[in-house]
């Protein structure tokens, strides 16, 4: 079962469980979610038996909500400026980055010397952000077709299967996957419904056929 107040933290939940899950990693690691939101999706983690858990967020309503509704981890949400992660070099195994990637302007300052540095040799960088060229349609979708509205704004740094992986080859990873994941997920398809109706479930479905270079999402890891 999944535990979670996905109405609050939009973005799917459920999809990023499951992905991080595959990788099988053993249950004693130390892993960090950077733009946790509420928490929900370590919570879910926590609750799969990984109690070394911690989440970072610039959010505090949103940490505020987390450490209400999830008791479990109150001392393990926390507040930071965005920039600086507030852990020592070489503190966890694991890094989680879902739908946090575009929203960070110095995004390749914050890869090299945040990311990197706080990884143990070995540790792996596990991340989904939306591809540039089908997130644009997307957001115009979004909001009807307006000509005018500045997608950048709140996806300053939006990547490409390529730029992506120059950004983690540049900031010292040696081992880079990047890969599609399923999206024809009830989460997505109500979100596109939603907006669009059928023609945006029939567009999600063309989507999931698409390549990686044309992929909506970018899923993937780097190794330290």
């Amino acid at each position: 079962m999944i535990y979670l107040i996905e109405n609050k933290e939009h973005r799917n939940i459920q999809s990023s469980l499951e992905y991080f899950l595959k990788f099988n990693i053993p249950k004693n690691a130390k892993i960090l979610d950077v733009g946790c939101n509420c928490g929900s999706l370590i919570y879910n983690i926590y609750r799969k038996g990984y109690k070394n858990v911690q989440g970072i967020d610039i959010n505090k309503e949103a940490i505020k909500i987390g450490k209400r509704e999830y008791k479990l981890l109150e001392k393990k949400l926390k507040i930071y400026d965005g920039y600086k992660i507030p852990f020592k070099n070489e503190s966890f195994d694991v890094v989680l980055m879902f739908d946090v990637i575009e929203h960070i302007p110095s995004v390749e300052r914050f890869i090299k010397e945040e990311v990197y540095r706080i990884l143990r040799k070995g540790g792996l960088f596990i991340f989904q952000t939306p591809n540039k060229p089908m997130n644009i349609i997307f957001v115009y979708i979004d909001n009807n077709f307006n000509p005018f509205v500045k997608w950048w704004e709140e996806h300053c740094s939006l990547q490409t299967y390529w730029s992506l992986k120059k950004l983690l080859m540049k900031s010292g990873f040696k081992e880079i996957k990047i890969e599609k994941y399923n999206i024809l997920t009830d989460y997505n398809k109500e979100k596109v419904k939603k907006v669009a109706g059928r023609v945006g479930l029939v567009l999600l479905n063309i989507s999931s056929k698409l390549p990686i270079r044309l992929s909506t999402n970018l899923w993937g890891f780097a190794k330290k």
